[in-house]
């Protein structure tokens, strides 16, 4: 009787792994991609780069090694893709008897190839620079919360295998941010991330919640093979959309995934989404034994923590002196808290779920006591004078109509909730004197009657500098310069010190009343109808029946669209805090360290240009010296191209 159970628990678990094969093929080209991603993975670090071809990624051409300064890389990758391009071209000019060394070495690497494809191989040299050190470092981080991920995959009937995705989308970083807008270890877009039941403001963002957004992610892949019928398809499609998966697998009559890739023919169909795969499966394959390639690996200790529900609305400042746990251990446990959080005295949502390094229960229940009776002490400041909150006005709007930070605004009117503010209501205005510094230096050799060493005098402290006027000034300052005989597609300008103020300027929220309770707005970068219904408190269909538009329409950037609204100041501040989070977020991550000309090619549209070069839109408007510049485009239009560096630290 053993035997017969032990029989089919052997055949039970062959099954599966014969299954599991199926479900992931890994044949003919698709094995060569996923070596090459793999060598990407394991042989090299992000200093640097192999040159290949982009059509078969396995053809290495050379591999070179980058220093730090962001413009030496650049020339460094500029003139060995030149010598390449250069030996190509000879190569498609001459018979094989007629080669140099160089061309010898180059034609036993590809082989022989007809001239057309020669030239197409020196136009299309692509540069890939090395993932080994930040994959390592994911691969510690993804022992975090892996059994968390097995189990929900579990649950939703997702492959296992399925649980090093995160590899690809971001490294299991949980506080990813893509230059457009995809957060977390999933790398959600808001967009998604709302569908998904996701709930991000300006306090929270949920995508970045290893918990939430591994449920969401495993759903996603679930609802996508429920379209597909197909893993690998499924997959692809959490980088390509299920919609252009099934336009691909339509189009082709076949669900094969190399058929699809080698064959399928979109513009958006590119080198990422042809290669997300591969890549994928390449970290399948070094994940399920990460010691063979990295021999002195060990499985990091079990992650561990301890959650304290905080009873009352609290800043992290309050909460972290309460319990006596750094504001650093806290964001690092609590990775769903936006940095904004952290910075500024902003109070987290009542019966928030707190995780904590692991600790007694006693010690829980004692925590969440102790801020319960916490008592809160105001700042102490003189009053100005009393403002009567008017219709469509904000804590936002008062901060800066009188010059006084908001922080101070909320404390110095204890606002426990800074959404409930009405018209009619009465806010306390705080003194907007500044503080003032007495300068009595022991030794100087400025005179003894200057005014400085006068003790009765009030010393203000010097106002900050307006970055964006100084950003606004060196535009300027370039585009007088540029001349006819310039080449714009080799123009640069380096901002050495550009760090842009985070700033709304470049929008229009303007916001006008047509009748009660119903206003026109104008569409502004990333705004969707959801949104609208999100921040208005209404069914989007409302929106829609506002606009007379039917299901399937579509909003369009600059749009006027009318919106119903019954508290129009909670309206405007949670549409401002969705523009102003998304600065954030992307400067927290990103620099701005060049400028490049662009003139437009013939053909070329806005949406081409920012896919091409992974921008958001509100970036490439706010670069241009004139924010018309986008509303259209005509061929032998010069516009500015910001380029885009990962911060140091968010690098590896």
């Amino acid at each position: 009787m053993k035997c017969i159970l032990y029989l089919g628990l052997f055949l039970l678990t062959f099954s599966y792994t014969a299954l599991a094969s199926e479900d992931f093929p890994v044949e003919g080209e698709m094995r060569q991609r996923v070596d090459f991603w793999k060598r990407v993975y394991t042989e090299i670090t992000y200093d640097q780069a192999f040159l290949h071809d982009p059509d078969e990624p396995w053809v290495v051409y050379s591999t070179v090694d980058l220093p730090k300064p962001s413009r030496q890389r650049l020339r460094i990758l500029r003139n060995e893709k030149k010598r390449l391009q250069k030996i190509l071209r000879s190569m498609a000019k001459k018979t094989e008897s007629e080669f140099n060394l160089d061309e010898k070495k180059m034609f036993r690497l590809i082989g022989d190839r007809p001239s057309a494809r020669l030239y197409e191989m020196a136009r299309e040299i692509r540069v890939q620079n090395g993932l080994k050190k930040r994959y390592y470092q994911g691969l510690i981080r993804s022992y975090r919360y892996m059994d968390f991920i097995k189990s929900t995959f579990r649950k939703y009937g997702v492959p296992q295998r399925g649980r090093f995705l995160p590899h690809v989308e971001s490294s299991f970083n949980y506080n990813a941010y893509s230059k457009v807008g995809a957060a977390g270890m999933w790398q959600f877009m808001r967009s998604t991330g709302r569908i998904y039941g996701l709930k991000i403001n300006y306090i929270i963002d949920e995508r970045r919640d290893p918990f939430k957004a591994t449920d969401a992610a495993a759903r996603l892949l679930r609802d996508n093979y429920r379209q597909l019928n197909s893993w690998p398809l499924a997959f692809t499609a959490y980088n390509h959309g299920a919609q252009s998966m099934k336009r691909a697998k339509r189009t082709l009559g076949t669900d094969n995934i190399n058929t699809i890739i080698q064959k399928y023919k979109n513009r958006r169909f590119g080198f990422a989404s042809k290669n997300f795969y591969a890549t994928f499966m390449a970290t399948v394959e070094i994940s399920e034994d990460p010691e063979k390639y990295f021999p002195s690996f060990t499985p990091p200790p079990r992650f561990e923590f301890s959650i304290v529900k905080v009873p009352k609305s609290l800043t992290l400042s309050q909460i972290s002196q309460t319990i006596d746990i750094s504001l650093n251990t806290l964001k690092e446990y609590n990775p769903e808290i936006r940095r904004s959080a952290f910075r500024s005295p902003l109070y987290m949502p009542r019966n928030f779920n707190l995780k904590i390094p692991k600790t007694s229960q006693r010690l829980v229940t004692e925590y969440s006591k102790t801020l319960k009776d916490l008592k809160i002490q105001r700042e102490k400041l003189s009053l100005d004078h009393v403002h009567v909150i008017g219709r469509g006005e904000s804590l936002y709007y008062l901060s800066k109509l009188y010059r006084v930070s908001l922080q101070n605004l909320i404390e110095f009117n204890n606002i426990v909730n800074p959404r409930r503010i009405y018209p009619g209501m009465k806010i306390k205005i705080p003194s907007n004197k500044k503080k003032v510094a007495i300068v009595t230096p022991k030794k100087s050799n400025i005179p003894s009657d200057h005014p400085m060493l006068r003790p009765d005098l009030k010393v203000e402290a010097k106002p900050r500098e307006n970055n964006f006027e100084k950003y606004s000034q060196l535009l300027t300052s370039m585009f007088s310069s540029i001349t006819k005989e310039e080449e714009p597609r080799d123009s640069f300008v380096l901002l050495e010190d550009y760090n842009p103020e985070i700033s709304l300027d470049s929008y229009l929220l303007d916001v006008v009343e047509k009748r009660a309770g119903l206003y026109q707005i104008h569409v502004e970068p990333d705004e969707t109808l959801g949104h609208y219904g999100e921040w208005a408190k209404i069914k989007t269909q409302s929106v829609r029946n506002a606009n007379r538009m039917s299901y399937r329409s579509h909003i369009r950037l600059g749009q006027k669209l009318l919106i119903p609204v019954k508290d129009i100041e909670d309206f405007n501040k949670e549409r401002l805090e969705f523009h102003l989070s998304q600065q954030e977020d992307f400067y927290s991550n990103y620099k701005v360290i060049n400028l490049k000309e662009y003139r437009i090619p013939r053909g070329m549209t806005l949406s081409r240009i920012l896919y091409d070069n992974s921008l958001p839109y509100w970036l490439l408007r706010k670069v241009q010296k004139n924010q018309n510049d986008l509303n259209t485009l005509n061929a032998g239009q010069v516009i500015l191209l910001p380029e885009v560096e990962e911060i140091a630290d968010a690098e590896e």
